[in-house]
Parts: C-alpha cells; sequence; structure tokens
C-alpha cells in the first residue's frame, strides 16, 4: 500500500496565475474598446488600479492553492485535496476514470512538464481531476496506470504499477499523420473564420487608437470615388485579416497532429504552442461524427469527430477530433484501421419528394420576412436580393442531405445545417430513439428522427428532419429487436 502523498511543481503557481488572467481579459477590453480615447481612459487612473489589485489577489490565490493542493494513492483510488477558502477532498476510483489527457504549454516545456486531466464518468463539462505540474515520466505513468485499470484493480501498490506500466509489451501501433500540405490546407478551408471574423469587426474600430485611418481613406479615395466602393474594400480587408488570423490559429492548433492506436486505445497528438496527448478506449465511443463543411466538400475534404463518454473540449462541441482533415474517399479505411465496426453506408433512404417545399419554406420563409420590412424603409436594398437564390440552394442541399440508412448493427444518419454532417452510431450505444411530428408533419406523412448517445455528462442528440414516417417506424422497430450485442 503506497499512502504517500504528493505536491505538484512549484510552477504550477505561474501557471496557475496565467490561467486566472483569462478571467481579466473582459473587463481589459471593454477597457479598451469602450473606456479609452486618444485623451481619457475610463473611470481615470482608478480602472489601472483595479486592475493591478486583481492581478495581484490572483498571484496570491495561486501561491496558496499550489501550498494547499496534495494527491494521493490509495487502494486503488486518487485521493486530491485542494482548496484555498473552501477545501475539497475528492476521492477518485479507477473504474470510473474515462480519458487521460495530457497537455504540455508553453511554461510546462520550460520546466519539462506535463498538465494530467483526468475526466470520469458523470465529471461534466471541466475535468473532475487536473494536475496543472507533474513531469513527463509521472504524467506518463499516471495515465497507464489509470487507463488499465482492469489489470490494477486488485492492486494496492501504485508505486509497483508505475513500474510495471512502462515494461508491458504491447503490440504494434496503427498510426496516422497530419501532413503539411493537408495542415495548411485544414488551417485554409476552416470554418473557424466566422468566430474570429466577429472578433476583428468588434476591435477594427479600435485601430483608430493607434494609427490614423484618413492615410487609408486618403488612399482609396484616390483610387474610387464611391462610398459603395469603399465599403467593400473596407469589408475585403476585414475578411482577409479575419482568414490570416484563422489559419494561425488552425495551425497551431492542429500542427504535429497524429493518431496512434495500441489494443483499445486511441492517444491524440496535437499542438504546435501547447502540445496535447488525450488517451480514449474505443469502446467509449459512442458515435462518429463526419462533418464536411462549404469549403472542403468541393475538393473532397473532410474532418472526422468521435463522440465519447469524456476527453471532448468545449471549442470541438464536447467532441473529439480524430482526423482534422482527410480525403472523404479514404475515411472507411481509416476507420477500418482505429474504430472498427463503424463504415459510412452510401446506400440511403432520403427525404420524399413531399418534403422539398419544406425544406425552402425553412430557409426563405423569415429572411424574406425581414427582408421585405427593411425593403419598404430602405428600397435601395432591392439590389441584395439575390441572396435568396443562395438560400434557395442551401434549402434543396439540406433536402437532399437529410437521410438514413440501417445495417445490421449500424445506423447512418446524415443532415445538413451549413456544412453536412453524417453520423455513425452503433445499435448498443444508442441511448434512446425518438419520433417528433408536429402536425403538419403528420398531415403529410413525415417526421423527424432524433437518436441520443452518451457524450460528457448530458450526453447528445442528433436530428434528421422531414424523413418519411414509415422510414422512422422502421428505424424504431431496428433499435427494439437485439439492440445489444
Amino acid at each position: 500500500m503506497n499512502n504517500e502523498s504528493y505536491r505538484l511543481h512549484w510552477s504550477a503557481v505561474i501557471i496557475s496565475f496565467f490561467s486566472s488572467l483569462k478571467h481579466l481579459i473582459v473587463p481589459i477590453l471593454f477597457g479598451f474598446i469602450f473606456g479609452t480615447t486618444r485623451d481619457t481612459t475610463l473611470f481615470g487612473s482608478m480602472y489601472f488600479y483595479i486592475i493591478l489589485f486583481l492581478m495581484g489577489f490572483s498571484l496570491l490565490h495561486s501561491t496558496l492553492y499550489w501550498l494547499t493542493f496534495r494527491y494521493e494513492w490509495f487502494e486503488g483510488e486518487l485521493r486530491v485535496k485542494e482548496g484555498v477558502f473552501v477545501k475539497k477532498k475528492r476521492y477518485i476510483r479507477l473504474e470510473r476514470v474515462q480519458s487521460v489527457d495530457l497537455t504540455s504549454g508553453i511554461i510546462q516545456r520550460l520546466f519539462a512538464l506535463v498538465s494530467v486531466k483526468i475526466e470520469t464518468a458523470g465529471g461534466g463539462n471541466e475535468p473532475e481531476v487536473h494536475l496543472i505540474a507533474v513531469s513527463k515520466e509521472e504524467g506518463r505513468n499516471i495515465r497507464n496506470y489509470l487507463l488499465q485499470k482492469e489489470n490494477t484493480a486488485n492492486t494496492t501498490d501504485m508505486s509497483l504499477q508505475l513500474g510495471e506500466t512502462e515494461e508491458i509489451e504491447v503490440e504494434k501501433a496503427n498510426r496516422w499523420f497530419l501532413t503539411k500540405k493537408e495542415l495548411l490546407i485544414a488551417s485554409m478551408t476552416s470554418s473557424g473564420i466566422g468566430i474570429v471574423l466577429s472578433a476583428v469587426i468588434a476591435l477594427f474600430p479600435q485601430i483608430e487608437q493607434f494609427f490614423s485611418i484618413t492615410i487609408f481613406d486618403e488612399f482609396i479615395e484616390y483610387f474610387t470615388g464611391t462610398s459603395f466602393v469603399i465599403v467593400f474594400l473596407y469589408s475585403l480587408f476585414i475578411v482577409a485579416i479575419a482568414w490570416l488570423i484563422s489559419i494561425v490559429l488552425t495551425v497551431i492548433k492542429y500542427g504535429n497532429f497524429s493518431v496512434e492506436k495500441v489494443g483499445n486505445e486511441l492517444t491524440i497528438t496535437r499542438g504546435v504552442l501547447e502540445k496535447r496527448q488525450l488517451t480514449l478506449q474505443t469502446d467509449r465511443v459512442t458515435a462518429v461524427r463526419v462533418v464536411r463543411n462549404i469549403f472542403r466538400q468541393p475538393f473532397g475534404y473532410s474532418a472526422v469527430y468521435v463522440e465519447s463518454k469524456g476527453g471532448g473540449t468545449n471549442e470541438e462541441q464536447r467532441s473529439t477530433v480524430l482526423f482534422p482533415l482527410i480525403r472523404h474517399r479514404d475515411i472507411n479505411k481509416e476507420l477500418d484501421n482505429f474504430l472498427t465496426g463503424y463504415t459510412i453506408n452510401d446506400v440511403l433512404v432520403r427525404a420524399p419528394k413531399r418534403a422539398f417545399l419544406r425544406f425552402q419554406l425553412r430557409v426563405l420563409l423569415l429572411p424574406l420576412l425581414v427582408f421585405g420590412v427593411i425593403m419598404y424603409l430602405f428600397p435601395a436594398v432591392i439590389y441584395f436580393a439575390g441572396v435568396f437564390v443562395l438560400l434557395s440552394i442551401l434549402g434543396y442541399l439540406q433536402y437532399r442531405d437529410a437521410a438514413i440508412a440501417l445495417n445490421n448493427n449500424l445506423v447512418t444518419l446524415t443532415y445538413r445545417t451549413l456544412s453536412k454532417n453524417i453520423i455513425l452510431i452503433r445499435k448498443n450505444k444508442v441511448q434512446s430513439g425518438e419520433l417528433v411530428s408536429s402536425p403538419i408533419q403528420r398531415y403529410r406523412s413525415l417526421t423527424t428522427i432524433q437518436l441520443s448517445v452518451l457524450s460528457s455528462l448530458f450526453g447528445k442528440t442528433f436530428s434528421v428532419v422531414d424523413l418519411d414516417y414509415k422510414t422512422g417506424l422502421s428505424l424504431l422497430a431496428w433499435l427494439s429487436h437485439s439492440k445489444k450485442e
């Protein structure tokens, strides 16, 4: 029995301090965007001292957090004691562990350390345990010990197991790498440009705090004589900046990306500035989600995510990216290597023709009403009426991509919002299946199919709208017979 108590590396003070600074970003940006001009500052110098006080308090709290944090191993349990003002004790049984995430940020790399995030069943959106600064060797040993719980559940000496796990002979691994060419394509076609564009639009007006816009105005007016061209050039400039920022962020996030499978464990490694290594067990995967966004689909590329009981991230909608960019024709081959039993089925039962009008109305009705009101007030907006052609095309694509396929032990759902989604769920992973029909759908013998799977604390539900009602009944019949393999 090993009852020794462990403390985090002292650099946890620095790491915790910088992590807490993210909570100060909002007030700092608020003061920067709304409270400053060339001559004045919001609240005068008081605002500056408030920020300094909050930073000093964060540093003090980080120091006390490090002094009070302890963890130990006791009879198959990980016991954690933490808390500065409110003391917490957590006891984590090995069988509850779903995934272990090793991350190495800039500060951790300076000291040859890693951060260990331990996800458990019912752990919610945050990791159950977060060891923010331990040595690389200790991090790997902790991961190996926790994820081999079937073999170690009856062992009480954790120190002995840590030594043994490094000596275990493993089978040959399957590996997949994101090449530099694929990383560049993934960066240039990332749908994250929308989020970045919103931030750039919010900050762009503040450029005049540092640079004179008059120079840009004179330059544009020299070559143009209409305000429409000026607005177009400004818009193009902002989109270009957002696109470049999105490319850089994607490279930083998915650089050095690789997937390795040994036995039933998937180890996903990624990151340039912050190296992250997540280990998942394949039997914890509840669904596979293939996403074909509008930038990648014309070139035959997709991204593949997995839903699992733990391991997801907020920026990926609590999912885990398996392949950030992959040729669509290669997906079945790679899924067979890493997640046996998941195959995209091309024989689909699509939405009936009588549902086409509903898809058109869904994307056109509200925009038409809003556009009519605006056009009544500002008749010049009639020049933008061509956007409804694009909306109509989107409605047709949504109609064409609404489909379902049933295999012996696998269901395939396809649907589109803006990007096309292909969902693969094994029968024994479906938590519930439901048919939802509005009065109009019942009149047209249509229904909405909903399937739910476990994914983090709240689970995840996938829906396909306006399929034939008989198709929905066949799905429920398929689920009700021999659901468990």
